[in-house]
């Protein structure tokens, strides 16, 4: 069983970009956010270019025309992506997985 499998509550699966822009902050540091893969009532998995050290305290920024919010968490874990699912294109390289601290906010604007 891979660490993406052990996840306890239900996965809603959502393999696409956001219509907004939505962006990992660790510190001051900013990373887009690629393929958001699943959502779930405790985090989020997603494609990013660069490994975060698992831990790491960080904010999802969500941000269109009408509406910015930013939703805290943490990374539970982060594998290099042709470890997880080798077909995907190496662009993206890392799948993270994001401990959030209140997902509800963040899947209501992700569903949008």
């Amino acid at each position: 069983m891979t660490r993406i499998e052990q996840r306890k509550l239900e996965r809603y699966p959502l393999r696409k970009k956001a219509n907004a822009r939505l962006a990992l902050r660790v510190g001051t540091v900013r990373h887009d956010i690629g393929e958001i893969r699943d959502i779930s009532d405790s985090g989020i998995s997603f494609r990013l270019d660069s490994a975060v050290v698992p831990s790491a305290q960080v904010a999802i920024e969500y941000a269109d025309p009408n509406l910015q919010i930013e939703v805290y968490g943490r990374v539970a874990w982060c594998l290099h992506a042709p470890a997880v699912e080798p077909q995907l294109p190496s662009a993206d390289q890392y799948i993270l997985g994001i401990e959030l601290l209140n997902p509800s906010m963040l899947h209501a604007m992700l569903q949008r």
